[in-house]
Order: structure tokens, then sequence, then C-alpha cells
């Protein structure tokens, strides 16, 4: 049997990395921010393939996403931001990661109301600036829901 490559060993290597990396993803929900969902760096358009793309976002992502305790942190801010008055930053640190997140104004819907937060995520001292908008319904008893721009 002949020997592979090294450039077939290294695409060998990074599809599994890749497949491993798309298994260990986030299960997301409307009831969660996207600050917890997006790494503060965009990936660049890799342009070239869709292997490519993948690749790039999951190397993103794992350098310049949140961890799972930092990730509960953003949750918690997110949360006690939009139960706590206008203008209320509420912030959080964890080594090379930190958020600001407070509710700028609300408005009524339905048979609830809806509050925008603007937050600010910061992971290895690269800033993303979020702005997203959450509804209650007082007839529901699960919380804040994010809408989808």
């Amino acid at each position: 049997m002949k020997s592979l490559t090294a450039p077939w060993k290294l695409l060998i290597l990074m599809v599994t990395l890749g497949s491993l990396t798309a298994c260990g993803t986030t299960k997301t929900t409307p009831y969660n921010s996207q600050t917890i969902r997006q790494p503060v760096v965009k990936a660049p358009n890799a342009g070239a393939s869709l292997f490519a793309a993948a690749l790039s976002n999951a190397y993103v992502s794992s350098v310049y996403g949140l961890n799972d305790a930092q990730k509960a942190q953003q949750n918690a801010a997110v949360y006690t931001a939009l139960d706590s008055d206008y203008g209320r930053v509420v912030s959080w640190y964890d080594r090379d990661a930190m958020g600001h997140v407070k509710a700028v104004h609300g408005y009524p819907q339905g048979r609830g109301y809806c509050k925008v937060i603007y937050s600010a995520v910061t992971v290895r001292g690269r800033t993303r600036q979020f702005e997203e908008t959450a509804c209650q319904n007082h007839y529901d008893s699960r919380g804040w829901k994010f809408i989808v721009k």
C-alpha cells in the first residue's frame, strides 16, 4: 500500500479537527443571548472553499470565543441587566475575558414588553459590541426571549 504524502496527511488532520470542533458546539435556544454564541472576532471570509471557511471559523471560535465559565458569567450579566433599571451597567471579569451589559430602553409588545440591551465582550484584548432585543410575555414563565434580526 502506498503511503500518504504530507499535503494529504495535513488535509485529513484538518478535516478530523474540524469535525471534532463541530461536535462540540453549544446548542442555542431563543433564550440565549448572541453574546455567548459568537466570538468577539469575526472569521475572515475564506472565499476559497466551504472547508476553509469552516476551519477558519473553528479557529477563531477557539481563540476568541468564551469558555463555558465565561459564557455563564456573560449570560448572568445579560439577565441581570434585563431585570434591572435602564442604564445600570452589569460587568464581569475572568482572566483573559470580560463583559459589560446594560439595558438602554424598552417598549410594550403584545402582552408583555421588550428591552434593548447593549453589550461589550472582550477576549484576549479584542472587543466586540452587540445590540440585542429581548421580550418577555407576562403569561410566559420561561422568561426573556431574544429577537433575531
